[in-house]
């Protein structure tokens, strides 16, 4: 591929973050990071402010000036408005949008769409199975240096345990503390090993207290706060020393970031707890054979058909497609 001038879009969602880097780091090219904050207006529907800067903060409009960029990589609406003023004032500039944007959605030259979104592949439309991410070897090599020494005294297998919450229409009660905790304290019991968990920004306090009371095997906890920076927060951390992955399925991007590693994952997803697009996506991943139920009883520890990495899928299309416009 050409060496082409790339802005990645972002906003203060860690999810949206996540996913755009993922897609540029996949590249392998230089790229610039372009922060977006926004106003009230950002809310209104997209047909009244695409291809303007109304929904924009102030702060941030000094960095989109030219000489503009050759790519856009943005993820969500909100951002997707940002890449359309950019392909607004220039034309060629080849617009990567990850998740459905809304109308109007033929501005964009690559849409990356998950398949339980139910948006049907077309021209600019490209399907992948889960949320991009930015898990490689390296990182969790890196991150998991960072914890190794705190978690040595476990006794391994060494379980990681992703906590998740509430949002949208997910209700993440303290109620779910209980099966959570006993059903991976018994994974991790059958197999002598143990337990480390964190929790997420989403989790609750009610959720956070009530699930110590539950756990029936060695285990450490790390509450997420507010203050947790890059070397505060153990996820990365915690998916590379893990022997085995267990994840709560309401989030596309943690259950997508666990099927990344190579091993075993095990989803909880209660029916009250995950509906609708994400319980099809969950049950996607264990048709596929890259992850297993949290269970009562029963649970095994089976390694993943193969790495789920839809980065360097979409990388790999951005690239196709690019190269198919300059030559």
């Amino acid at each position: 591929m050409v060496p082409k001038k790339i802005w990645a879009l972002l906003d203060e969602r860690a999810g949206n973050t996540s996913q755009t880097l993922g897609v540029a780091e996949a590249l392998g090219l230089p790229y610039e990071i372009k922060r977006i904050a926004f106003n009230g207006f950002i809310k209104l529907p997209n047909i009244l402010i695409n291809k303007t800067t109304l929904g924009f903060d102030k702060s941030c409009l000094n960095a989109l000036t030219p000489p503009w960029p050759d790519i856009t990589i943005s993820t969500a609406r909100r951002l997707g408005i940002v890449a359309s003023y950019i392909k607004s004032r220039h034309h060629e500039c080849f617009t990567v949008q990850i998740q459905w944007p809304g109308f109007p959605a033929s501005q964009f030259d690559l849409i990356a769409t998950p398949l339980h979104d139910g948006i049907a592949e077309g021209k600019n439309v490209f399907i992948t199975l889960g949320a991009p991410h930015r898990v490689t070897e390296d990182i969790l090599k890196q991150e998991a240096a960072k914890w190794s020494s705190t978690l040595s005294g476990l006794p391994s297998p060494k379980i990681a345990l992703l906590i998740g919450g509430g949002g949208g229409s997910k209700t993440f009660a303290a109620s779910h503390a209980e099966p959570i905790a006993r059903y991976a304290s018994a994974l991790a019991q059958s197999q002598g090993g143990s337990l480390f968990i964190t929790t997420s920004r989403r989790t609750g306090k009610e959720m956070e207290a009530a699930l110590p009371r539950h756990l029936t095997c060695p285990y450490y906890l790390h509450k997420w706060q507010d203050s947790d920076g890059p070397e505060a927060n153990p996820y990365y951390g915690f998916l590379g020393l893990a022997d085995a992955i267990i994840v709560t399925g309401d989030s596309v991007s943690m259950c997508s970031e666990a099927c990344a590693t190579g091993k075993p994952v095990a989803i909880y997803a209660a029916d009250d707890f995950v509906k609708g697009k994400h319980k099809q996506f969950v049950h996607t991943l264990y048709e596929r054979k890259l992850a297993t139920p949290l269970q009562a009883t029963s649970n095994t520890l089976l390694p993943p058909a193969y790495r789920l990495n839809d980065a360097l899928s979409i990388a790999a299309e951005i690239k196709k497609r690019v190269n198919e416009l300059t030559y």
